[in-house]
């Protein structure tokens, strides 16, 4: 994944303002803006490319900005703004709209007509998370979007939980993906955007079949991440935790080249590698390691992961510098 980050922390005070209403008009999206504290204005910015889709990672203290009618007129733009208020409130404004986020919360903003945005930090920064997404990206009907532009979009349950969660992990910690996982997250970054829109929206019916799909699975498998260490996460329960019939369940993974049962299995490993390489976890026996991701005996867990990773969970460990203690860390 490409990511470009920018920190104004290097320059003298006097400049950080100026540099980063620079920043915005050329990398970004270009707005009007004043701060009240222009005069020691610490920020810093990262861009992730991911294909159609960019994300932008802003922090910030106070902040007004303005999409003028004569910077809309410059920079005619068909695409949409999906803004996440990550730390602080944010107010936004359009037309004869107005709505102010609490963290944790959404707006979708147009980019092609004018908005104003305050950002008010808590403690000394604000923060947010937008994904800029095409038009045509959003297979929704314009009028559907236009209800939806500038309103409070729930980000506590269903879809909006999980492209909440979705946009703080995929933004936590980017060292871990290859350079070709940009575009695959970023279409699975927009699925699970179009969906929350559609389910906002009331408009699921309008979804292509695959989209809905796609964002089903993903909803799946974040649940599965959730319950990797229960004993009793089995197809019946993944199926009726999402209301659908375990065959719908089995032709979803099956349609991907897995199995539930494989992928569960392939989670449960990853998780137990990467507490092996951990030296937090070190003081945890192999064996309590498995068990921890719901692995039931010793022996089903080092064959599972000699299989895996061609050897037992104790050589891997002693490879990777980690000493357990006790029986199970052979």
């Amino acid at each position: 994944m490409l990511e470009t980050v920018y920190s104004n922390d290097h320059l003298p005070a006097a400049e950080r303002y100026e540099w980063f209403c620079d920043l915005l008009q050329r990398e970004f999206l270009p707005n009007a803006i004043t701060s009240e504290d222009a005069h020691d204005f610490r920020a810093s910015a990262r861009h992730l490319d991911m294909g159609s889709t960019q994300i932008c990672v802003l922090e910030y203290p106070s902040l007004h900005s303005k999409r003028t009618p004569k910077l809309v007129r410059e920079q005619d733009l068909d695409m949409y703004w999906l803004s996440f208020n990550a730390h602080g409130r944010q107010t936004a404004s359009s037309g004869r709209r107005e709505v102010t986020l609490a963290s944790g919360e959404l707006v979708l903003l147009d980019i092609g007509r004018p908005f104003e945005a305050w950002a008010h930090p808590t403690g000394t920064k604000a923060r947010t998370i937008s994904v800029a997404l095409p038009r045509e990206a959003v297979v929704l009907p314009r009028r559907t979007l236009d209800r939806l532009v500038t309103t409070r979009l729930d980000c506590g349950t269903g879809t909006g939980a999980l492209l909440a969660s979705f946009l703080r992990r995929l933004v936590a910690d980017t060292r871990s993906y290859g350079p070709h996982d940009g575009v695959r997250l970023g279409s699975v970054l927009t699925d699970l955007a179009v969906a929350t829109l559609a389910h906002h929206g009331e408009a699921e019916d309008a979804l292509p079949v695959e989209i809905r799909h796609r964002a089903l699975l993903a909803d799946i498998h974040a649940f599965i991440d959730r319950h990797l260490g229960t004993r009793q996460l089995t197809p019946e329960a993944i199926a009726a935790a999402h209301h659908i019939s375990v065959r719908h369940l089995h032709r979803l993974f099956r349609e991907r080249g897995t199995t539930v049962g494989e992928w569960i299995r392939r989670r449960r490993l990853e998780r137990c590698r990467q507490d092996l390489l951990t030296p937090a976890c070190a003081e945890l026996t192999v064996q309590a390691i498995g068990a921890r991701w719901g692995f039931g005996h010793a022996s089903e867990f080092s064959r599972a992961f000699r299989g895996a990773y061609g050897m037992p969970p104790g050589e891997y460990r002693r490879r990777a510098g980690h000493k357990g203690r006790g029986p199970g860390a052979a």
